[in-house]
């Protein structure tokens, strides 16, 4: 019956390899996500504006354009008729009943979320390194778990192909109070692939806040 072993060794062999291909770390995954989403680096050159469309529960939809040029630390958004800028850290157009720190944070939040995962590189961010294995909307995906000082964020990776899928945020981890956003289809500018809708989702709840849709891109 020895000559079975050379199979059975083959299949050992083989298994060990799978798993230790599996046997990925945090800082792997994230690389290869950044890869696939801006495989060329563009972000950080980034200069595009963008228009939104946002759909929200209660039947008011709003329309928005936002400016971004990576390269002069520019920020423009227009909404609902009036506009705020940003260069650098000087605010050059405040709306009525805003401040400059207002002004920033919303600027701040336009960069994180449309420069994900890239924006998990950036200095100060630690990317926790026990990576978990999770469904998220039915395709396998690695979950990356990034705690900041005031929320602690989960992101959805494919296993396969390394898109970021969705994240998680919350506000009070034990107890998972927080929101969960579903991305839908990509836009291709230049290079890179971004998200083109975001769905917001309460935990543990359950409630709809609203849809995010990138209508266009030049």
């Amino acid at each position: 019956m020895s000559y079975k072993r050379p199979a059975l060794l083959l299949a050992i062999i083989l298994s060990n390899a799978y798993s230790i291909a599996q046997e990925m770390s945090a800082t792997e995954i994230l690389k290869k996500s950044i890869q696939y989403h801006d495989p060329k680096e563009q972000w950080n050159s980034f200069n595009h504006v963008m228009e939104f469309l946002s759909e929200r529960p209660n039947g008011v939809d709003r329309q928005s354009m936002v400016s971004i040029d990576n390269n002069k630390g520019y920020f423009s958004l227009v909404e609902d008729g009036s506009e705020m800028t940003v260069t650098m850290d000087k605010c050059t157009a405040i709306p009525e009943g805003k401040t400059c720190e207002n002004i920033k944070r919303t600027r701040n939040y336009y960069l994180y979320l449309w420069g994900l995962p890239m924006k998990l590189n950036d200095e100060g961010t630690v990317v926790d390194q026990n990576v978990k294995e999770e469904k998220f909307e039915g395709i396998e995906c690695y979950v990356l778990r990034v705690p900041y000082e005031e929320d602690v964020w989960f992101f959805y990776i494919d296993k396969v192909t390394y898109a970021m899928k969705g994240y998680m945020f919350y506000k009070d981890e034990p107890t998972k109070k927080g929101e969960v956003i579903y991305l839908k289809n990509e836009e291709r500018v230049g290079d890179m692939r971004i998200p083109k809708t975001r769905k917001w989702i309460t935990t543990p709840n359950g409630k709809f806040l609203g849809t995010d849709i990138l209508m266009l891109v030049k």
